[in-house]
């Protein structure tokens, strides 16, 4: 699949609704939304929303595993595709990654839990705040599969789970909205410019999915 004009203008959309999303939440009262969401009494949401963040390894680096798997089996793929693939996802979520640890590292931001007593901490967070990590990889993933396999039923489910990662770290505690933002807007455009500038001439016409 080429990045076709019609995927740029959409990615641009998303772009700019991204960074007003940035700009306006520093200005929002995150501290009380957080405080007020958390139910500390409610385990089966804590545990749902706990699953929800534990599964960004199992979905970020398992789907696209599996995919090339299925695809390396099938005697009529071009297997050379299929790695290249893999490749391109795996390195957009490493990247994606390292920028938000150096992210991170540079703006050392404290935690919600660690700046508020209305907040628990109910899950594992180390280091900073920003960006939220977890969302970072997770975004970072659904971009590059979404480009790879440009259809509804790959688009909806993946940006969904990533969404709801996003969700699950603010509501555990560990991150404010705007990490979550942060760690969205990083991943996508790693995804995005890596598919782009790099690997748009191995993976062209190479989606496994039928086109219609």
């Amino acid at each position: 699949m080429a990045t076709k004009p019609k995927n740029t203008i959409l990615f641009a959309i998303y772009l700019i609704a991204l960074l007003v999303a940035i700009a306006i939440t520093p200005n929002l009262a995150q501290l009380d939304f957080i405080a007020d969401w958390q139910d500390t009494e409610s385990t089966k949401t804590i545990k749902f929303f706990q699953f929800i963040s534990d599964s960004i390894s199992y979905f970020s680096f398992g789907v696209p595993t599996a995919i090339t798997l299925v695809f390396e089996l099938r005697k009529e793929s071009n297997k050379k595709r299929s790695r290249m693939s893999l490749l391109y996802v795996l390195l957009s979520i490493g990247v994606a990654g390292l920028v938000s640890y150096i992210v991170k590292k540079s703006f050392s931001e404290p935690r919600p839990y660690e700046v508020d007593t209305r907040i628990a901490q109910l899950s594992v967070g180390g280091g900073y705040s920003l960006p939220s990590g977890h969302t970072t990889e997770a975004f970072a993933s659904a971009m590059a599969l979404t480009l790879l396999f440009p259809r509804w039923y790959v688009f909806v489910p993946m940006f969904t789970w990533a969404s709801v990662v996003g969700l699950s770290r603010v509501y555990l505690g560990v991150h404010y909205p705007f990490d979550i933002f942060v760690g969205m807007l990083i991943g996508s455009i790693v995804s995005f410019s890596f598919y782009t500038f790099l690997f748009r001439k191995y993976l062209n016409h190479s989606s496994t999915i039928p086109q219609d």
